[in-house]
């Protein structure tokens, strides 16, 4: 009998440990599912809290290269990093300037064909800006001065959609991912010309060309200037009546500040799909 029951205190005994570890594994697991689930339920922080830095590379004529700025310190440049590092959720901000005061398409396209210094520049930013067709006009402009008609424009306008269409695939051959943002010209003659509807008429038809061409391609924006200059009530060029001034680039730089925050929401909204 009381072997018997020895036995039966036996299994008792190893039935209770058995129960008690079958409850501590029930309690971890129930554990872990209540931690899991509070992880999840966690909500992330908006993206401004993790404020990212910006590379762009600045690409183009004496506009790029600041012409006219009293400070000799880039023109738009400076003041777009400034204007981009107070947004929230932009970090800091690199441009690397290449402008080259009097660059025409041809001579740009040639650049970036051939210097290492601007390819790896390309290879390593999130955003390209181009200011670039200006001289091409002003070529024209010199050779058959003053009789500025349509027609004597219409080669070389053809010549700058053929230079500016090698120089974005170049662009994105070097950078699938880069953004681009190509500024329109203006009519620096506005002041002398006003009255001159061939003129008005052919940068218009640039800028016509220049936006048709850079809408072919993803990730792109393109920003008109030209309003800029031709409404305006106060003086906006240098002594030269050719450059922009320091009001000049500053309101440059404000729409060229519109036209990559745009390019960056899109491509941003693109990558949440």
């Amino acid at each position: 009998m009381r072997q018997v029951y020895m036995m039966n205190k036996k299994i008792f005994v190893i039935f209770s440990v058995v129960f008690l570890l079958i409850s501590g594994c029930n309690n971890v697991s129930s554990e872990q599912n209540v931690r899991e689930i509070k992880l999840d339920d966690k909500i992330m922080p908006d993206d401004e809290f993790f404020p990212q830095p910006l590379k762009i590379v600045s690409l183009g004529d004496s506009l790029t290269q600041g012409v006219g700025d009293s400070q000799k310190s880039g023109g738009y440049v400076p003041l777009l990093e400034t204007r981009l590092e107070s947004k929230k959720n932009i970090g800091e901000v690199d441009i690397l300037n290449f402008g080259k005061r009097g660059n025409r398409s041809d001579q740009l396209l040639s650049r970036i064909d051939k210097e290492n210094d601007i390819q790896n520049a390309i290879a390593a930013s999130d955003v390209a800006i181009i200011t670039i067709g200006g001289n091409d006009v002003m070529k024209v402009v010199k050779s058959t001065f003053p009789s500025l008609t349509f027609e004597n424009f219409e080669g070389a306008r053809l010549s700058y959609e053929e230079n500016l269409t090698e120089i974005l695939s170049n662009i994105r051959e070097i950078n699938p991912e880069i953004s681009i943002v190509l500024m329109g010209i203006y009519n620096p003659f506005f002041i002398f010309s006003a009255d001159v509807k061939e003129m008005k008429m052919i940068v218009d038809t640039w800028n016509d060309s220049g936006k048709n061409i850079i809408n072919d391609y993803d990730q792109t924006n393109y920003v008109d200037v030209a309003d800029i200059f031709r409404q305006s009530d106060q003086n906006l060029l240098h002594t030269d009546y050719f450059h922009p001034n320091d009001e000049g680039y500053s309101l440059i730089a404000e729409r060229i500040e519109m036209g990559v925050l745009e390019v960056l929401d899109a491509d941003s909204s693109q990558g949440d799909e």
